[in-house]
């Protein structure tokens, strides 16, 4: 039975946003079709991170890929350590709004011992995440997919579908879909859907294509879906039809 995904990245806990792309896009949470799929980036940098966690979490039919800011949110909950980088990236606004802003102290330590129950909820969350999810003509990720360097350029990884979660998270999760595009590490038989980077940047590469465009960009091999929404304010949903 053929299953209708709406696909939507860099969400940031921009809940309002998300619902309302949602809204637009057709979702049904309730119809058996329709699966939700995140390309990463679920949180951090909005004001509704508890309300964006608590819909996917409820939901029956998602497909959820991990970037790199569930990687940061993983490393506090491990470590009860907020960085200078957590708080650029408004990671710590994230797990104040979980927590408590009491939970975390000035210096950065966070009280994790006092909320164990949550933390282990949250990490399993986390840790159920995929790398990537691919179907029959699309492979759905957050920043590309594994590389290697053949001479100069870069080149997708003959095995990506094998690579380490730990490399996933040190390198892959990072690298930035308009840098790859540009050296056309593409994925043959494939369409790469990935977010990471704002799809604005698709206009390096489409001399008709506003500068300040978030909506999707659409290149060869790939589509690019991350609205850049603290930019922006809106949040793209792409809709596919898949087996």
């Amino acid at each position: 039975m053929k299953k209708t995904l709406f696909v939507a990245s860099d969400i940031h806990g921009y809940y309002t946003e998300l619902m309302k792309a949602l809204k637009q896009a057709g979702f049904d949470s309730e119809n058996e079709n329709h699966v939700f799929v995140s390309c990463g980036d679920l949180f951090d940098r909005g004001s509704e991170n508890a309300k964006v966690y608590s819909f996917v979490k409820g939901l029956k039919r998602k497909i959820l890929i991990k970037g790199n800011h569930e990687d940061m949110l993983a490393q506090i909950l491990k470590k009860g350590i907020i960085t200078e980088t957590d708080v650029a990236n408004g990671t710590d606004m994230t797990v104040a709004e979980f927590f408590g802003e009491d939970s975390i102290e000035a210096y950065g330590n966070f009280h994790k011992t006092e909320h164990t129950e949550k933390v282990c909820e949250i990490m399993n969350f986390l840790d159920s995440m995929l790398n990537y999810y691919e179907t029959e003509r699309y492979v759905f990720t957050h920043g590309w997919l594994p590389i290697v360097f053949e001479g100069r350029y870069p080149t997708i990884n003959p095995s990506w579908r094998t690579v380490s979660d730990e490399e996933w998270e040190e390198e892959v999760h990072l690298l930035e879909w308009h840098q790859l595009y540009e050296v056309k590490a593409l994925l043959a038989g494939k369409t790469i859907v990935c977010g990471h980077r704002p799809a604005r940047l698709g206009h390096m590469f489409d001399c008709f294509r506003e500068p300040d465009c978030s909506e999707p960009f659409y290149g060869e091999g790939m589509i690019a879906i991350d609205a850049g929404t603290v930019r922006s304010e809106r949040v793209n949903v792409l809709v596919i039809e898949e087996s």
